[in-house]
């Protein structure tokens, strides 16, 4: 009977089989409750001898069971279709196409899958498609789901992830985190994570401050590693934070009214405040940023917060002490911010930190900053833009202050728009900065936008020549250099000209080729050369760098350019250097180049690689470039001023990897550094040994230019005062450079991030010491860092590791001479008479004396054999002469040696005779002019002496019943012929017992010691300095025998103020009858 019903109604007949079977129905709710439900299922086919049956599950779809048919009757199921055997209705329920389109479109969203995505997917109904969602069940949609998008490598790599929900208000926490609970990775449309939770904070709204930001980081668990044991997994697994979104708990729409002020808000002098609490507010004040007030510091701060109003700078310290920000707060704040006195726009910079978030603040300190003029804002202006990453929202005073002075000013905006586009790549905040660029390429109008792309362009076409540069073998390089720059040509072809990014006052309209060059170093530098527009100005010479991140050595030429400016308004012109240097994008940016100026490996190396070890390199290049007494003591001059900027600069910021490659001099004596890629003592390390360990570079060979010899000179105390002077004015803006370098905590740099970089200033700048301490601190480090063997010992080794990269085309100069000359000047060499030389031109009858030294033929000689081979050569007199070496016959014998040597050289081969290194050597000199010379001028000074024996200069001050009198130098002191190794003793008379007894640590070998020691004697009775009397003695400490009095002087205090500095030179005498003590 049923064969008889079957062959009635064939499959392939449609008009009598339909397709469909009645079966007894399974509920959803059955399936979901995982009881089993199971289904036997035979399937009779032609293709099969004898029917197929299987058991499957209840829940599985019909192409499941069309594959696992197809399994047993095909052998290659590669081109087979499971879709072909689905039933053919005329509306088959069959939503694969619109799932992939839900999917295509959520991928192209950042594959973020909504829970209302989800839960229409899932009210589809059932299909027989693999695709269609099986996993998920959306409950109720008024509580919270959150899913999260997860990379497949989060599948292998951890094992669950959860959400930490914080509250917060100026990096403050208001309240604990609240966390999800722990979810693995679901696959649906994307692998997912996904949480159906409710997060609730113990905190009313009403009591959040308007500013507070909810901040939801995502946290995952790693995997135990393999082979161990479980408890031993459980110990070692790891929490990570895997990314995080911020926003404001309030949406744009909400407006808040400014409360009003309180009407009472007290104001009371300082001095009413007691002893011990005038101490303790003074403690807390100097530490001058709010980056490490301790909650105690907090309470005091807000506590006495009606005593500190004199003082501007403790605005922000003040504010940072507030004990709650929420709305009923603010009349308090709001009325300390109206009575305080108006903030200069320096001290302003305070209030735009990340602590301060208030709106209404921040735009109090936005009108506060109003009064800065265009220049002074290019100074803080990479600050400023910082500052916008603070702001709740980028319509914000600031942002609208940064507009309006770029509108007005085309080099603000100028910088403004690079600095944009390098905090582009800011992946936290890029969308923040396009919103603002764009906003700014609106404003500044469609001339100024057009020459924003052509610097652009510019940069990119330099950037790729760098990186092709840079790739190619290191003989090959010139030749990838002016291919590339080749392309430079048709870039000035379409523009006529182009400001650079460097410095929109500088217009070039083409690009000297045979003048660019490279740097051999790591990042290969371009050495550039721009013809200017004006065509009576030199070429425009920078240095492009690809591959370094120039972000730091901006940010540090920026502090030194504002130390500079400090000083020249304090009436102190250090004479510094400051060029130039800007980012044009992460990892590429120009730098300006010093002309006329050397590297001091350069300098030292003319004297040898062991030149570093000695003292005269630097003495004599800058007597070679400055040949006049005039010229040199100006350039001296400026290497004094400029030395000891470079050493209080370099030691506050804790710039490292200082080698002599890293410090360069120019011909008019002024010192500067560069290549800034350590600082904030970041030092590069030899194993467990840092490589920069004297806290700054001054070594001998500077001190050699500034004592005129190697003896201490009054010129060294000019240089210590400087440095003292001059770390002392900065340590007064403590508070500006530490709101410059914590603005830009968050910029990036990876050496400036955390606190603990911004300590490093802090600690440096010591504020918390007055200035006679800080004085005699920064005087021990000048004599750490000249008496440090290491600094010469790195550049040594810098010495040694520059070689292998000396070109072939570097020919060797004389240390004496200033410049190469050549053939050209067609001289002739006649006749010899001992160290005079007599030099005949062709064409001319008159002829010219030249006097050398004998170790000035020396390096002549020496020089030669680095370029010819020793057989080209004539043999060189033997330097050593035994005997005396100054006698005549030992001049007789070298000057007879010397004419044979030189008749020798100029009938050598055409190639020595004619070489440029022995014409410029027989080219007259400057020194050379002046009849009757024949050594080169002496490099020491007379010191300077008001008597036989000397002076000392002292500064004496008398505050808190205490007498305070630092021996700061002494100069001119008389020796017998040996200098002495001179101390200070202090006695403050009448004083019988020798009670008030002080003395100094020994000085060795000089007779013009500095000290900068402080002494201390107790004085409760003011009116006792009439009657008191200072006894100082300069004696020569003697290590075996008894010590020898070197001069001696009695001060009276009668012209002491109490309260004042004294400083003064005085006098030293010979000791009285009635003076021995």
């Amino acid at each position: 009977m049923l064969d008889v019903l079957r062959s009635a109604y064939p499959h392939s007949d449609r008009s009598k089989n339909a397709g469909f079977v009645w079966s007894p129905p399974v509920g959803q709710e059955e399936l979901h409750q995982g009881l089993g439900v199971s289904v036997k299922v035979t399937i009779i086919s032609e293709h099969f001898r004898e029917p197929l049956t299987f058991t499957c599950d209840g829940s599985s779809t019909v192409d499941l069971l069309i594959y696992q048919t197809l399994c047993y009757a095909q052998d290659d199921l590669d081109h087979m279709d499971v879709d072909h055997y689905l039933l053919k209705v005329e509306l088959p329920l069959h939503v694969e196409r619109l799932v992939q389109s839900v999917k295509a479109l959520c991928n192209s969203l950042a594959a973020v899958e909504t829970p209302d995505v989800t839960f229409a997917l899932n009210q589809l109904p059932a299909c027989p498609c693999r695709l269609q969602p099986k996993v998920l069940k959306v409950k109720d949609t008024d509580k919270n789901s959150s899913s999260c998008p997860c990379p497949t490598l989060s599948l292998v790599s951890y094992e669950g992830f959860f959400l930490s929900c914080s509250l917060s208000h100026g990096g403050a926490e208001l309240c604990a985190p609240q966390h999800t609970s722990k979810q693995s990775v679901s696959k649906y449309l994307f692998h997912l994570v996904v949480w159906d939770q409710r997060v609730c904070f113990p905190v009313q709204i009403n009591q959040l401050p308007r500013e507070s930001q909810l901040t939801v980081t995502l946290y995952a668990s790693s995997l135990p590693p393999p082979g161990g044991t479980e408890e031993k997994g459980k110990q070692r697994r790891s929490i990570e934070a895997l990314g995080w979104v911020d926003f404001p708990t309030s949406s744009f729409e909400v407006r808040f009214s400014t409360p009003p002020s309180a009407e009472f808000c007290p104001q009371y002098d300082f001095s009413r405040l007691d002893t011990i609490s005038q101490i303790q507010l003074q403690d807390v004040l100097h530490k001058k940023a709010v980056f490490w007030l301790t909650v105690e510091d907090k309470r005091l701060l807000w506590e006495k917060k009606a005593f500190c109003q004199a003082e501007s700078a403790a605005l922000p310290l003040v504010l940072a002490s507030a004990p709650c920000w929420q709305w009923a707060c603010l009349p308090d704040i709001y009325a300390l911010l109206r009575q305080w006195a108006c903030l200069g726009h320096l001290d302003a910079l305070g209030l735009l930190h990340a602590s301060f978030p208030d709106q209404e603040l921040r735009r109090t300190a936005v009108q506060w900053m109003d009064s800065i003029s265009d220049p002074e804002l290019l100074d803080f202006l990479p600050q400023l833009v910082q500052a916008v990453k603070y702001e709740c929202y980028l319509d914000s005073s600031l942002v609208r202050f940064l507009l309006r002075r770029a509108i007005g000013d085309i080099r603000i905006a100028h910088y403004l728009f690079w600095l944009l586009k390098d905090n582009l790549q800011d992946s936290q905040f890029s969308a923040r900065y396009q919103h603002l660029l764009a906003a700014l390429l609106c404003c500044v109008g469609r001339g100024l936008r057009e020459e924003f792309d052509r610097q652009c362009w510019l940069v990119s076409v330099l950037a790729t020549v760098a990186h092709k540069v840079r790739d190619s073998t290191p003989s090959n390089r010139q030749c990838v250099l002016r291919d590339g720059l080749e392309e430079m040509k048709q870039f000035f072809s379409v523009n006529s000209s182009c400001r650079l990014p460097l410095n929109p006052a500088l217009l070039v309209t083409g690009i000297n080729i045979q003048s660019c060059s490279f740097f051999n170093s790591n990042a290969v530098p371009l050495k550039l050369s721009f013809q200017n527009l004006d065509p009576l100005g030199d070429n425009i010479n920078v240095i492009f760098k690809s591959g370094d991140d120039l972000r730091q050595d901006m940010l540090t030429l920026q502090v030194i350019r504002i130390m500079n400016k400090i000083w020249i308004q304090e009436g102190l012109d250090m004479r510094m250097v400051i060029f130039k240097c800007f980012s044009t994008g992460r990892g590429r940016g120009m730098v300006e180049m010093i002309p006329h100026a050397d590297t001091l490996r350069k300098i030292q190396v003319e004297h040898g690689v062991t030149g570093s070890f000695k003292d005269r390199p630097l003495a004599d290049w800058l007597q070679k470039h400055n040949p006049t007494d005039e010229q040199y003591d100006k350039a001296v001059e400026n290497f004094i001023y400029s030395c000891a900027g470079c050493c209080v600069a370099t030691y506050i910021l804790g710039i490292c990897d200082r080698h002599n490659d890293n410090i360069m001099l120019k011909t008019s004596g002024h010192m500067f550094h560069i290549d800034f890629g350590k600082f904030l003592g970041h030092a590069q390390m030899f194993g467990n040994i840092k490589r920069d360990r004297a806290p700054f570079v001054f070594t001998s060979d500077m001190a050699y230019v500034i004592n005129g010899g190697d003896k201490p000179s009054s010129r060294f105390h000019d240089f210590v005062d400087l440095c003292c002077e001059a770390y002392n004015l900065i340590r007064k803006h403590t508070h500006l450079f530490l709101n410059l370098l914590g603005l830009m905590l968050s910029c990036g740099i990876p050496e400036l991030s955390d606190l603990e970089d911004l300590k490093y200033v802090y600690d440096a700048l010591r504020p918390h010491e007055s200035e006679a301490d800080a004085t005699m601190y920064f005087t021990r480090l000048i004599e750490s860092s000249l008496g440090s063997v290491a600094t010469k010992l790195n550049f040594f080794i810098h010495n040694l590791a520059q070689m292998k990269f000396a070109s072939s085309e570097d020919r060797p100069t004389l240390s004496f001479a200033p410049r190469v000359h050549t053939a050209k000047n067609k001289v002739l060499l006649c006749v010899f008479q001992a160290f005079v030389v007599k030099v005949e031109r062709d064409g001319q009858q008159e002829a010219l004396l030249v006097q050398r030294t004998f170790e000035e033929f020396q390096e002549l000689h020496s020089k030669l054999r680095l370029m010819f081979p020793s057989t080209k050569l004539p043999s060189f007199p033997n330097r050593f002469v035994i005997g005396r070496s100054r006698g005549e016959a030992t001049a007789d014998r070298r000057k007879d040696e010397l004419n044979g040597y030189v008749w020798h050289l100029i009938h050598a081969a055409p190639d020595v005779a004619q070489c440029d290194l022995v014409y410029t050597f027989f080219h007259p000199l400057p020194r050379d002019e002046t009849p009757g010379t024949t050594t080169s001028k002496p490099l020491a000074w007379s010191p300077v002496v008001g008597r036989e024996l000397g002076e000392v200069k002292l500064s004496i001050s008398y505050k808190n019943d205490k007498l305070f009198i630092m021996v700061m130098h002494i100069r001119g002191l008389v020796s017998d012929g040996t200098d002495p190794d001179p101390y200070v003793k202090l006695y403050l008379l009448p004083d019988p017992q020798k009670t008030s007894k002080r003395k100094t640590k020994a000085a060795r070998r000089t007779c013009n010691p500095t000290y900068n020691e402080m002494v201390v004697t107790s004085l409760p009775v003011c009116r006792d300095l009439d009657q008191r009397v200072i006894h100082l003695r300069v004696l020569g400490d003697g290590a075996f025998w008894e010590n020898t009095l070197l001069g001696e002087t009695f001060i009276p205090l009668k012209r002491l103020v109490p309260g004042q500095h004294w400083v003064d030179w005085h006098q030293l005498g010979a000791a009285g009858s009635d003076s021995a003590h």
